[in-house]
């Protein structure tokens, strides 16, 4: 029990820092993008694609990881509570 405790623990955190990191990489582009004047000709826009090609893929893989984090709480989630049930103390005698 106490190491699916800490393994739900453990997808929780990974949960919250990939949250996070695609929190920060979000600000970070619209930071770039807002200190680039970036409205004013071809190599304006070619610094723009490569920004959004940079910062998606942080998002994504970071979407991807808190996707993965998720199900392996449920799953460790259900793994408790099935070792609760099997470990169960009967108090009625």
């Amino acid at each position: 029990m106490l190491v699916s405790s800490i393994a739900r623990f453990e997808a929780i955190n990974t949960m919250n820092n990939a949250a996070f990191q695609s929190m920060q990489a979000a600000n970070n582009m619209l930071s770039a993008v807002s200190q680039a004047h970036t409205f004013g000709g071809e190599h304006d826009l070619n610094m723009l694609h490569k920004l959004d090609q940079k910062y998606s893929l942080d998002l994504a893989s970071n979407s991807l990881l808190y996707k993965i984090a998720y199900l392996q709480e449920k799953m460790f989630a259900k793994m408790q509570a099935q070792e609760l049930e099997r470990n169960k103390i009967d108090y009625k005698a």
